[in-house]
């Protein structure tokens, strides 16, 4: 970013964790930071900085972010401002909806934090250069409201037009010509606007129409000048006349075409970017439906590029995007099925960081998009030489082609980042073609679905439990119920195998209410068994979260069990909680009069939570386990696990680690604070006859390294 200037930059967040982040990406010398939590802040706080930029998050209490959008456009300076909407979804509907706010441009959550900075550089460069445009354009207006026109007058009857020496000037004419004629001034129009010119002409002179036309001439250097000509038709005593101003709009043209540019184009690789690369699709498809003929996405990201940002700093990371863009449009004009050149069909965007995009037409033949796509992956086994540095960042690719894999914008999008994915997942620096590796995946899928429907009736589902262990006392506190399906064919599966199925299709109602039943009724036998009061952890997803019966479900497994209130602990996610803040208050409240607990699951991980504890009636903090991997080395993920602890210190919560795997992690959370801790180090999860025995020795658990 340019030192010599200096930008305010607003971000309105009602997440201060959010905020804190936010402001320590964006710390530079040249940029002063204000911080607004809610949208009626916000536009008083925009009214008196008059910011840049401002970073706005889309779902906030009170006014939403598209309202808050729409006031900031308003106010002065409103319109100057670039306005970047946050948003939890990459959906095309909230990305209409961010720019029929008025939004600038969007960002979604959560973050790549090396790749924020970067993009709020370029955005902050181009409405800089926009507005600098703009006052341009305006200074130019004024100018032309002043200034002296280039004035002619044609006879009908005559084969000259009189005019002054200025319009000899403005043609490019020597003024050493007798006269001035229309057949003259035809040898140095453009020749893609003399029909429009002759056909104006041919109106004037026969149906005495006037005109107002723009249209392009050669000077005598060959330059090439935008001229904007206005007519009038009169009668007099001599007959008919026709008169014209010639104005030379060169200087404005070119700034509508440079302010073009920075709307649809992405000044780092010069190529469009995802703005126009959906308006194209768009009609390209419409076009392709109309006419049958065939369409191919292709979704292409590069692998370890975030890594290679971190260790060698933005600077070598753009130069490597820039490459990458010349061998991506190498590889295409080398395959000699379409020509890449600016103004006429692009086909090719940097879609959004390090994710690229491809759009071919008429190529009905997979064999020859596989070429393409192997000359690509081909072209990036080769490394990168960028300030005497060897880097290599190979592709994944995925394709989905129209009609067979969607025949919507949406579909297509969807298809070929599912192939792309797929294509990580097996290792990257592959292609993947989505409608044949994808339709094995999704039959899959339904075939998982399919099978669940019949687990419950069958009792292939059984529960985990991980202990729970005091800091200090290294005695075990609770457990967390975790869920396992024993499948007949697939053997032990863990929740990531099917918890996204069962959601999708609703089946996680029934499957939720047994593990609520089955881990009430468990931790109550041991309890009388053992005769020590641990409470029992459940997680609730976001679906049961959210139904009509979890109150009456939760009181009947109570009473059932005979497990006293206070021993349950239910744990749900962020995303759950604000799904919908006016609903949520009033369910967690109602659960609370139950006697349970509530826990927050994965703190941290989700969006703008913070603002919310204060009315959120909540008793426990667990702190996600993708803090805690880094904790030691990372000085970030230190910070946050420190600031939760201190947190929930301060707000009377408690606070518990998960995937706890090592002394040192183990010691540095409870040097925070953090007086209880999960994970590997103390016990993996186990099945409910192997808690039994390791009861029997004893409620000390000690620690022991992980695997």
């Amino acid at each position: 970013m340019d030192s010599q200037l200096q930008y305010t930059v607003l971000i309105v967040d009602d997440d201060p964790v959010t905020r804190l982040l936010m402001r320590q990406s964006l710390k530079a010398p040249n940029i002063v930071i204000v911080e607004a939590e809610n949208g009626e802040q916000a536009l008083t706080l925009f009214a008196v900085h008059l910011p840049d930029i401002t970073l706005l998050d889309v779902s906030m209490p009170g006014m939403d972010g598209f309202t808050c959008c729409r006031r900031l456009r308003l106010l002065p300076k409103g319109k100057e401002s670039a306005i970047v909407m946050v948003t939890v979804h990459d959906k095309l509907d909230d990305i209409h909806r961010a720019f029929e706010a008025g939004a600038t441009d969007f960002i979604t959550k959560p973050f790549k934090w090396p790749l924020f900075a970067h993009r709020i550089h370029y955005i902050l460069k181009a409405n800089n250069t926009l507005r600098e445009f703009s006052q341009s354009q305006s200074r130019l207006a004024k100018a032309q409201s002043i200034a002296h026109l280039v004035y002619w007058e044609w006879d009908f009857k005559q084969p000259r037009i009189d005019c002054s020496s200025d319009m000899y000037a403005l043609l490019g004419i020597s003024e050493n010509e007798p006269f001035l004629t229309f057949k003259k001034v035809l040898k140095h129009l453009h020749p893609d606007d003399k029909a429009l010119f002759k056909q104006a002409l041919r109106k004037a002179f026969y149906q005495k129409q006037p005109y107002d036309i723009e249209y392009r001439i050669h000077s005598a250097n060959d330059k090439v000048i935008y001229l904007h000509e206005r007519t009038e038709i009169t009668k007099d005593y001599d007959g008919w006349k026709i008169i014209g101003t010639l104005q030379d709009i060169t200087s404005l043209k070119q700034s509508e075409q440079e302010v073009a540019y920075y709307t649809y184009y992405d000044t780092l690789t010069d190529l469009p970017n995802r703005r126009l690369f959906i308006e194209q699709l768009e009609t390209t498809l419409e076009r392709a439906k109309h006419k049958h003929h065939s369409l191919t996405l292709i979704f292409i990201d590069l692998d370890h590029f975030k890594s290679i940002n971190d260790t060698h700093g933005h600077q070598v990371g753009d130069e490597l995007l820039r490459q990458a863009a010349d061998r991506i449009k190498d590889c295409l004009r080398d395959a000699d099925l379409i020509a890449i050149s600016k103004g006429q069909d692009d086909q090719i965007a940097r879609f959004a960081g390090d994710e690229f995009t491809v759009m071919l037409t008429d190529i009905d033949n997979v064999e020859v998009l596989a070429k393409i796509a192997q000359r690509i992956v081909a072209k990036f086994e080769k490394p990168f030489e960028i300030k005497q540095h060897n880097l290599l960042s190979t592709v994944s690719i995925g394709i989905a082609i129209f009609p067979e894999d969607g025949d919507s914008v949406e579909s297509l999008m969807q298809h070929a980042n599912v192939a792309m994915n797929h294509a990580k997942e097996l290792g990257r620096n592959n292609y993947q073609f989505f409608s044949t590796e994808m339709n094995d995946y999704l039959f899959e899928r339904l075939q998982t679905e399919q099978d669940l429907r019949n687990a419950l009736s069958k009792n292939e589902f059984l529960l985990f439990y991980q202990p729970q262990v005091d800091v200090k006392t290294q005695k075990i506190i609770g457990f967390e119920a975790l869920l396992r399906w024993l499948h007949p064919v697939r053997g032990l599966l863990g929740p990531l195998s099917f918890i996204d199925i069962a959601e999708k299709s609703g089946l996680i109602l029934p499957i939720g209410q047994w593990v609520l039943q089955q881990a009430c009724m468990q931790t109550r036998q041991w309890q009388q068994r053992f005769a020590t009061d641990w409470r029992i952890s459940i997680n609730l997803s976001a679906i049961q979260f959210n139904q009509k019966l979890l109150i009456e479900q939760i009181r009947k497994s109570l009473d059932e069990s005979g497990l006293a209130a206070h021993l349950l602990e239910l744990e749900i996610t962020e995303t759950a909680m604000l799904k919908d803040v006016m609903e949520t208050i009033p369910l967690l409240n109602a659960l609370k009069a139950l006697g349970i607990n509530l826990a927050i699951d994965d703190f941290g991980t989700g969006y703008s939570s913070l603002s919310y504890l204060k009315n959120f009636p909540v008793d426990t903090l667990k702190i996600d386990k993708s803090f805690v991997d880094e904790i030691v080395e990372s000085p970030k993920d230190a910070a946050i696990s420190r600031t939760i602890v201190q947190l929930a210190e301060n707000l009377g919560l408690r606070t518990i680690a998960e995937g706890v795997e090592n002394s040192k992690q183990a010691k540095m959370l409870a040097e925070m604070g953090c007086k209880e801790l999960q994970g590997y180090y103390f016990c993996r999860p186990l099945p409910a006859g192997e808690v039994e025995r390791l009861l029997q020795k004893g409620n000390i658990l000690p620690p022991r390294e992980a695997n």
